[in-house]
């Protein structure tokens, strides 16, 4: 099967498409034949090295998807062959094919494209599991959603305002319009304020910026309150004389998860917010897209191009499936 993979640690020229085995399903697996791939910054810096890799080379690059199931393997009992998922794939997802454990699929939303069903599971359950595992948040509670305008950060104002919660969010000025449009109620342009000057007495704080900005996130926390963290490592000491709670967090796949966020979708209480998708061959540029950092929402690849809808946007044309 074609597919794009990594062969070492580095930058965009360690990418390139190869022919690769089909992989098999091992027990609790399922083999999918994929229509669509997602892209996250993890992507770019597992590939950069920024996280021990638990991988082999060549790896086929990605991890979220969406397809066809073809086969499963021993002790499957949720899937079935045909079944039309979504999930999270260890083994990659920038290919024709993919394996990926029972616990981590669901059946994809109706209403998406293929492809569109594609950008929502890692970020979408990273932002649950933000908000509601670890950040317990409730209706009229105060939440700050840092890069709100980002793949976490537009799930994470809609899942947020669906749960009752009053949202505040920081992201460019130019971004501010499409997150009123998802729920925003307060936006803060971190590039001409500061936000640890601007705002206070929040019940969480969804933190996915940099290490700097730590002290600047649990300062606007009320007491009790808590700083989830996606992407730096809180001072648990430092919450903790403060009075307030700090925790980091990788996203666990859940199936369950996965579900509620299709019904949620089918519903129409939220929906992915899509810079662009592009074809499977233009994955490089897909990726270059993503490490430019000024995406808004998600970014994602076609995989079979023989789809009765063809999605190939430009970079930067966004749009709300």
């Amino acid at each position: 099967m074609k597919a794009w993979v990594i062969d070492r640690i580095g930058g965009p020229e360690v990418c390139r498409f190869a022919e690769v085995p089909i992989p098999e399903p091992d027990e609790g697996e399922i083999q999918v034949k994929l229509d669509g791939a997602g892209l996250n910054p993890v992507d770019w810096k597992l590939r950069e090295g920024r996280y021990p890799a638990t991988f082999g080379f060549p790896a086929v690059a990605l991890r979220e998807f969406s397809g066809i199931v073809t086969k499963v393997g021993r002790g499957v009992f949720n899937a079935r062959v045909g079944d039309e998922v979504y999930g999270i794939s260890r083994h990659g997802a920038a290919a024709e094919y993919t394996v990926a454990e029972e616990t981590a699929i669901g059946l994809r939303p109706t209403s998406l494209f293929p492809p569109e069903s594609a950008v929502v599971p890692l970020a979408a359950m990273t932002a649950w599991q933000a908000l509601f595992d670890h950040g317990h948040l409730g209706p009229g509670q105060r939440v700050l959603i840092h890069a709100a305008a980002g793949g976490v950060g537009t799930f994470a104002v809609q899942l947020a305002k669906w749960a009752g919660a009053y949202v505040t969010g920081t992201a460019r000025i130019q971004n501010h319009a499409i997150l009123r449009d998802l729920g925003a109620d307060t936006l803060i342009d971190y590039r001409r304020h500061s936000f640890k000057d601007a705002v206070s007495n929040f019940d969480l704080v969804l933190h996915s910026i940099g290490q700097a900005e730590l002290a600047g996130s649990l300062k606007v926390l009320k007491p009790g309150g808590r700083l989830v963290s996606i992407t730096a490592e809180p001072d648990g000491a430092e919450a903790q004389r403060q009075g307030k709670i700090a925790t980091r967090f990788m996203m666990k796949p859940s199936s369950d998860q996965l579900r509620r966020l299709a019904t949620l979708i089918d519903s129409g209480e939220i929906h992915p917010v899509i810079e662009t998708i592009l074809p499977f061959d233009e994955a490089a540029e897909a990726m270059k897209v993503l490490e430019e950092g000024h995406a808004v929402g998600k970014i994602g690849i076609q995989v079979t191009p023989s789809l009765s809808k063809k999605v190939e946007t430009e970079p930067g044309k966004r749009y709300m499936a």
